[in-house]
């Protein structure tokens, strides 16, 4: 069996194919990532630093290349992969840094203290050590920022971890260049052999998640996806930490105070759900606005004259289809449509429906139409939104538009945050921008680990395992930690 790209804005087949990896070749795979970890670990962080900077600066020397074959795998443009390929290298380099810094790995060393217990107790030094190998399974809407070098594969390496990863078949050449240019930069580096690997297939996947040498799993996806894995991390004889982000029903509410331009809060509600073809984990699928039929008229005015773009691949196309139909089918919703799909390749039309606030469930909205659909909510007043955002699943990412003065605010804020993973005042939820303060993860369905992020600085915690020495005299601490250690 083997795996082809196809251009998903003609529906062809084109360039080198990729056989799937066989089980075999998994295992080796596999052996030479537990070998590599090791003398990978034990490197000081800002040695793997130096390492990580010069992988950011191969690829971003042959962007030009990576681009042009990524746009005809995904279809997402060559300016935004232009900028996707930006926003992975700083993150590379960003996440090298962090975790370089002196402090990042740094041990707690708790002193001994005196007496009997409760109180008396001996010392205690509390190291970060790197998990071991990771199974990263590359995301199809991000070929580069979720993918092969995307941030969980630097998260981990930053963490002093080995990766294994599963190449997307929606764009397995962009994935096996990257990281061909990866190994490159590897080899000149001085790095271990097999510090990465990349394999095709859905049972490569499989293997490289269920081989008890693998200690952990890191996945951008579907829901369905991500929680099929998520069951076989658990199910191993030694269960593993599966780091699932899964996409999500994202809500947005907008306050009365906030309806003073209905024409630009209606193109940026369009400008953001449409984006990438609206095939964004982020994406504000869900817009909770007062009744206003003024902001409905700009909306489906707006929405006449947008073009409809290429899905990612022709399963993309195919799960967005049968959800939509399924809220249509069920919510009878007014409808609203952007301009006719073209009868080639992986198109559908953007739309949006209209639903009122005392006739929909909370159930009728949990169904992620991952691409160009969105579902405006209308309220009469806050017991009306509130009764309906309060059961809504966990989310990712919600928003609230109004006047910072506004009285209600305080509360709305609250109120999303209770299945929220990040709530945005006054902005578009799309961006998720690489940093120390970030969060991106949630409240499941979101996520399948309420409490780490998959973006940002701290996504390097999740690959890190705390292991704590007691009794130890001063001259054992080198033998344990490469760290100073400081008391307390």
């Amino acid at each position: 069996m083997s795996i082809q790209s196809i251009n998903p804005r003609t529906a062809t087949a084109f360039g080198r194919t990729f056989e799937v990896t066989s089980d075999q070749e998994t295992v080796h795979m596999i052996t030479a990532a537990v070998a590599a970890q090791k003398i990978w670990g034990a490197m000081s962080a800002h040695k793997r630093a130096e390492t990580l900077h010069l992988v950011a600066d191969l690829i971003d020397s042959q962007a030009t290349e990576l681009v042009e074959i990524a746009d005809q795998e995904t279809g997402l443009g060559k300016v935004r992969l232009t900028g996707e390929v930006a926003r992975t290298t700083f993150q590379l380099r960003l996440l090298a840094d962090a975790a370089s810094k002196e402090g990042f790995f740094a041990p707690e060393l708790d002193s001994a203290v005196e007496g009997a217990p409760p109180q008396g107790h001996p010392n205690f030094l509390r190291t970060k050590r790197p998990i071991g190998v990771v199974t990263v399974f590359g995301a199809s809407n991000f070929p580069f920022a979720f993918s092969v070098l995307g941030g969980d594969t630097a998260s981990a390496l930053a963490a002093g971890c080995a990766v294994v990863i599963k190449a997307h078949s929606a764009h397995p050449q962009t994935s096996q260049l990257s990281y061909e240019i990866a190994m490159d930069a590897l080899k000149k580096s001085g790095a271990p052999a097999g510090l990465i690997a990349l394999g095709h297939g859905r049972q490569f996947g499989t293997v490289a998640l269920t081989d008890p040498r693998v200690s952990a799993g890191a996945f951008t996806g579907s829901r369905s996806g991500g929680r099929a894995l998520f069951d076989i991390a658990q199910s191993r004889p030694n269960p593993i930490p599966f780091y699932g982000e899964l996409g999500s029903v994202n809500p947005v509410v907008v306050l009365q105070s906030a309806l003073t331009d209905v024409a630009a809060l209606a193109t940026g509600y369009l400008d953001s759900l449409l984006l990438g073809n609206g095939q964004f984990c982020t994406n504000p699928s869900l817009l909770f606005v007062p009744e206003s039929d003024e902001f409905l008229t700009h909306v489906k005015e707006n929405l006449a004259t947008r073009e409809a773009s290429p899905f990612l691949s022709e399963l993309t196309q195919s799960l967005h289809d049968k959800n939509r139909d399924h809220v249509r089918s069920s919510t009878k919703p007014l409808q609203y449509a952007g301009k006719s799909a073209p009868g080639e390749g992986f198109f559908s039309t953007p739309e949006v429906f209209v639903l009122m606030a005392a006739k929909v469930k909370p159930e009728e909205l949990a169904e992620e139409c991952f691409g160009p659909t969105g579902i405006i909510v209308t309220y009469k007043n806050l017991q009306e939104l509130n009764s309906i955002v309060a059961k809504l699943e966990g989310a990712l990412v919600g928003a609230v538009f109004a006047s910072k003065d506004d009285s209600q605010l305080p509360g709305i804020l609250n109120l999303l945050a209770g299945n929220c993973g990040r709530v945005v005042l006054n902005a578009w939820p799309t961006g998720v921008a690489v940093t120390a303060g970030q969060h991106h993860g949630g409240p499941y369905p979101a996520a399948t680990s309420v409490l780490h992020t998959s973006v940002g600085v701290h996504a390097i915690s999740r690959f890190l395992r705390p292991v704590t020495f007691q009794g130890l005299p001063d001259a054992l601490y080198k033998a344990v930690t490469s760290e100073p250690v400081k008391g307390n």
